[in-house]
């Protein structure tokens, strides 16, 4: 009978395992964490008076059936330290705490180790950075707007806020901090978000600082949100006083430098790769591409030969329902075999 390991237990792991769980296959969890559900379990839905597809929907309920689920063994504070055998016969070396576990008999692994969130204090090659006080990530963000699924956003809030600036691509298309790449979410759960402020709070001015803006749906995106009201300024922040809430920027048509001060300013912090990636990379039998993210030996199609499988944001930046995708994918393909 088939025995799956999965290395992390976010959305993609999770995904995955259910999938395989739901079709009778043994499943083995190894979770870093104290918990399953990764970063998504902390991200909040971004429906106003309508949907608007931010794909949170698509976890609700997976990390209690994964929980309950008896095929389903979630080894929590653990990692992977050793891989030996072959598919069909692979033996996982795992620690859990100060112990060490040996798991027989694996048919498959599945890689599913998500990412790492751009960290403020020593990320110091896109703006100068002086103070927090006004200043969150959107990661922390997310975590409010978790906050409005168990009470509406005017009750968690103090006051409405009168200005709030997004600066994106904080973490990415940084060629100092080996982010050249676009973190490819960033745009949209920003942008989401911005709708459910404006939603709530019809007077809030939000204006976005940004280099390039993907179009997250189709139809002219852009005309959506400025006729919301929302302004944007393409340029890339010099300066961010986050003590006083000021933004100093390069208003290159005006060719000069301009400040404006905002109540809140939010840096939409992109996807990095997971700081595991290397050890499991010689671990795994994989290897990395240049941003330092997971990636095949040849390609995709040698998963089927090797039992080993990438899914989800270990591979490189993704949408939340792009990971599912990938999750589901291998999963089923394990199951076909």
């Amino acid at each position: 009978m088939s025995h799956v390991l999965i290395i992390g237990g976010g959305l993609a792991g999770c995904t995955a395992a259910k999938e395989l769980s739901d079709n009778g296959v043994s499943v083995t969890i190894v979770e870093t964490a104290g918990r399953i559900g990764g970063k998504v379990r902390e991200y909040g839905c971004k429906a106003t008076d309508v949907c608007n597809n931010c794909g949170v929907c698509l976890t609700a309920g997976i990390w209690e059936k994964v929980e309950r689920a008896a095929n389903i063994e979630i080894l929590k504070n653990s990692k992977l330290i050793d891989l030996t055998g072959e598919k069909g016969s692979f033996t996982a070396a795992v620690k859990q705490d100060s112990n060490i576990k040996y798991i027989k008999d694996i048919s498959n692994v599945i890689v599913a180790t998500g990412f790492e969130e751009t960290v403020i204090e020593g990320f110091n090659a896109f703006a100068e950075l002086n103070g927090r006080d006004r200043v969150i990530t959107g990661s922390e963000l997310e975590q409010l707007l978790t906050a409005r699924t168990e009470k509406n956003v005017s009750e968690t809030a103090a006051a409405p806020p009168e200005s709030v600036a997004f600066i994106q691509c904080y973490g990415s298309r940084d060629s100092k901090e080996n982010g050249v790449y676009c973190s490819k979410v960033c745009c949209a759960y920003s942008t989401r978000a911005a709708k459910v402020l404006k939603h709530y709070y019809p007077e809030c001015k939000i204006i976005f600082y940004y280099m390039e803006l993907q179009n997250v749906k189709s139809g002219n995106y852009y005309e959506e949100l400025t006729a919301l009201g929302m302004e944007f300024i393409k340029c890339r922040p010099v300066e961010i006083d986050g003590k006083n809430g000021l933004i100093t920027f390069d208003n290159h048509p005006a060719g000069k430098r301009e400040q404006r001060q905002h109540e809140v300013i939010i840096l939409t912090d992109g996807i990095r790769p997971a700081a595991d990636c290397g050890r499991l990379a010689e671990i795994c039998g994989l290897t990395q591409d240049s941003t330092g993210f997971l990636k095949y030996t040849v390609g995709p199609a040698e998963a089927k030969e090797t039992g080993i499988y990438l899914a989800g944001c270990a591979a490189g930046p993704k949408k939340i329902e792009t990971a599912h995708a990938e999750a589901l994918a291998a999963a089923r393909e394990i199951i076909q075999a």
